[in-house]
C-alpha cells in the first residue's frame, strides 16, 4: 500500500472543519464526546476495510486523514480548554494550534517518516490530552509491576522483572517480565503508549514494532489505540489489524503487508 498524502489531507482538513464546528456549537460536551468515539471506531473500520483492497487506498488514505485530522484538533481544543483555566486564552490557544498542528503534519510522508518529527512526537504523548487515557494507563501498569517484583522480592519468576530497556528516540519504556508483561497470552508484548510490557518468554525486545505504536497514540489518539488492540487480538486479523501494519512499518518499513507510515 502506498500513501497518498494529497488525499489523506482532504479528509484531514474536513476532520478540521466538523471538530471546530462541534467545539464552538457545542462545546466540550458528553454529545461531543459521542460523536468523537464513534467517529473514530467507524473511521477505523472503514480505514481498515479499505486498506484491505488495492483498488480501496485512496479511501483508505482519505480515511487515514480524517482520523488523524480528528484527533489533532480534539487535542487542539482540549488543550486550550484546560490551559485557558490557569493562564490567558492566547497562550493556550498558540499551544492548542502549535501541538495541533504538529500532530496533523503526520499526514505528510516525508515528514512522518522523518526521524526528528518522530523523537518530539513520542514525547509530546505527555501534552496531548487524546493520549492520557492510555499513557495513564501504561504508567499504573508499570507501577503495579514494580509493586509486586518488590513485595515478592523478586522471588516470584511470574511477577519478577527480568529487565528494562528504552527506545530513546520515541520515549517508549519497555518492562520485560512482571505480571503485566506476562499476562499477554501471546508471550510477546504490548504497548501503552510511552510503555510497552514484554512477556519474559519473549526472544526480544519488540522495540521498533511498540514504538511504532507509541507514534500511532501520537496521532490517532487513545481510542484507535483501544481499537487497534481488539482488531488484532479479538479477530482473526491478528497482525494484519490495521494499526497493528502501521505500527510495523516503524520496524520493517514497507515489506510485507505493512502500511508504510512511519517508514
Amino acid at each position: 500500500m502506498q500513501l497518498k498524502s494529497v488525499l489523506a489531507l482532504i479528509g484531514a482538513l474536513i476532520a478540521v472543519a466538523v471538530v471546530t464546528v462541534m467545539y464552538f456549537t457545542l462545546g466540550i460536551h458528553w454529545v461531543t464526546l459521542i460523536i468523537i468515539l464513534s467517529t473514530v471506531i467507524v473511521g477505523y473500520i472503514l480505514a481498515a476495510i479499505g486498506a484491505s483492497f488495492t483498488s480501496a487506498e485512496g479511501f483508505s488514505e482519505f480515511i487515514r486523514g480524517l482520523l488523524i485530522g480528528w484527533n489533532s484538533t480534539a487535542n487542539g481544543f482540549l488543550l486550550l480548554a484546560l490551559i485557558g483555566l490557569f493562564a490567558p486564552v492566547a497562550v493556550a490557544a498558540i499551544v492548542g494550534v502549535v501541538l495541533g498542528l504538529f500532530t496533523f503534519l503526520s499526514i505528510v510522508k516525508p515528514i512522518s517518516q522523518n526521524e526528528v518529527y518522530q523523537g518530539f512526537l513520542g514525547y509530546l504523548n505527555w501534552f496531548l490530552p487524546m493520549s492520557w487515557l492510555i499513557v495513564g494507563l501504561g504508567f499504573v501498569f508499570y507501577f503495579i509491576s514494580f509493586l509486586l517484583h518488590a513485595v515478592t522480592i523478586g522471588k516470584v519468576n511470574y511477577l519478577k522483572i527480568q529487565g528494562l530497556a528504552a527506545d530513546w528516540k520515541t520515549g517508549t519504556f519497555f518492562i520485560k517480565g512482571g505480571l503485566i508483561s506476562n499476562l499477554n497470552p501471546i508471550d510477546t508484548a504490548f504497548n501503552m503508549g510511552n510503555f510497552s510490557f514484554v512477556d519474559y518468554k519473549s526472544s526480544g525486545w519488540h522495540k521498533e514494532h511498540e514504538a511504532g505504536h507509541t507514534l500511532n497514540l501520537a496521532v490517532f489518539g487513545s481510542v484507535f489505540h483501544l481499537i487497534g488492540a481488539l482488531d488484532e487480538n479479538a479477530t482473526p486479523r491478528g497482525a494484519n489489524a490495521y494499526s497493528e501494519r502501521i505500527a510495523e512499518s516503524n520496524d520493517s518499513g514497507a515489506a510485507s503487508n505493512n502500511i508504510p507510515m512511519w517508514k
